[in-house]
């Protein structure tokens, strides 16, 4: 007995865009942050430019960057995220640490214990999120520091 194969389907082959990881795209963003945690934990000290503004250097683009707002909007970033989810989590120290950065205030040992504590949780966050919900909390992210800097500014 011979059995009849079902018409084979022609469906046209669409190649997908390659993406990278979201561990990849995780350990990129937060590799920076670590940095400079690094080198405040070894020499004490953060990069700082011509006018004494703390910057850090992006792998990723070659670029330098203020680390205070770059900083401020990754807790902004993780802060939305637990909203948007329902979890408790609150970037504290990372905030903390912008705020000491922007103000030129010593980091104490207390509040890098507390980044340390912090950087896993970020790392389990970014690594959970996938391509369509971290578009949107960075879209939301940058939206909301350009509403915060046209309040700056009065406009």
């Amino acid at each position: 007995m011979t059995h009849a194969r079902k018409p084979r389907r022609n469906k046209r082959y669409v190649p997908r865009v390659a993406r990278l990881p979201m561990l990849i795209k995780t350990q990129q963003t937060l590799a920076p942050l670590e940095s400079i945690i690094d080198q405040i934990e070894r020499d004490g000290t953060v990069t700082v430019d011509a006018r004494n503004v703390p910057i850090f250097h992006c792998v990723a683009d070659g670029e330098w960057y203020a680390s205070a707002p770059a900083i401020a909007g990754m807790a902004d970033f993780f802060d939305m995220w637990a909203v948007r989810h329902g979890h408790a989590f609150k970037a504290t120290a990372l905030r903390q640490l912008a705020n000491r950065l922007e103000a030129g205030m010593p980091i104490d040992g207390p509040l890098m214990a507390a980044l340390n504590r912090e950087i896993p949780n970020l790392r389990r966050i970014g690594a959970s999120l996938d391509q369509a919900d971290a578009s949107d909390l960075l879209r939301q992210t940058q939206i909301r520091a350009e509403l915060d800097a046209a309040r700056a500014t009065g406009a």
